[in-house]
C-alpha cells in the first residue's frame, strides 16, 4: 500500500526537519555530514559553516519570542536558497545554524558565500522590528582542518568565536595557530 509507505516516509522526513525553520535538525545534520566525511574518497575541498544570529537574546528581549522565531525562520529560508541541494543545511539548535558544502573548490568561494549570507541577513525585513539583525560566521575546511564532524565543528566554532570577539556581523576562516619556535 503506497499510502502506508508515504506516511512512513513523511514521518521520517518530519523527524529529520527542524519544525520552526523547515531545514534539517541537529541530529540529521550530524548524521549526514559524518556519513559524507566517512565515505568520501574524492578529497574535494569541503567547508563547514557555523552561523550564529548576533545578539539573539537582545532580539528576543526587544521584540518578543514571536518575532524572534520570525528571525530564525528567515534565517532558514535564506540558507535554503543560498546553497544547493547537494549542500547539507540545518539548524543546530537555538540561534545556531550549520551548513556543509561538499565541493567549495577554493577558500575564496567560502568567504564570498559567507559575505553574501551576511548581506542577505542584514536585509531581513520584519514589521516593527526593533534593533538590527546580523550574523557571525566561522568556517573550517575539509580535509585541511579535519576529517570528522566533531573536528570541523570545533574549529568552525573557534572561528565563529573570533568573529564575535572582533565585533560580530562578519565571517572568519579558521586559521591554525602559528607554531612557536
Amino acid at each position: 500500500s503506497t499510502l502506508m509507505r508515504s506516511s512512513a516516509a513523511s514521518d521520517v522526513y518530519k523527524r529529520q526537519i527542524d519544525a520552526l525553520t523547515g531545514i534539517k535538525n541537529k541530529e540529521t545534520l550530524q548524521n549526514e555530514i559524518s556519513t559524507y566525511l566517512k565515505n568520501d574518497s574524492s578529497q574535494q575541498l569541503g567547508a563547514l559553516f557555523m552561523i550564529d544570529v548576533d545578539n539573539f537574546k537582545t532580539v528576543n528581549d526587544l521584540n518578543g519570542h514571536v518575532i524572534g522565531d520570525e528571525v530564525l525562520k528567515n534565517f532558514g529560508s535564506i540558507l535554503k536558497e543560498s546553497f544547493t541541494i547537494e549542500d547539507i543545511v540545518g539548524r543546530a539548535g537555538g540561534d545556531e545554524f550549520i551548513v556543509f558544502v561538499k565541493d567549495i573548490q577554493e577558500h575564496g568561494n567560502a568567504i564570498n558565500k559567507a559575505q553574501e549570507i551576511c548581506q542577505k541577513i542584514r536585509n531581513i525585513e520584519i514589521d516593527n522590528f526593533k534593533g538590527t539583525i546580523s550574523c557571525s560566521i566561522g568556517i573550517a575546511f575539509y580535509p585541511e582542518h579535519g576529517t570528522t564532524f566533531k573536528g570541523l565543528y570545533n574549529l568552525a566554532d573557534q572561528a565563529l568565536y573570533q568573529t564575535k570577539n572582533q565585533g560580530r556581523n562578519g565571517c572568519l576562516l579558521y586559521t591554525s595557530p602559528s607554531p612557536r619556535d
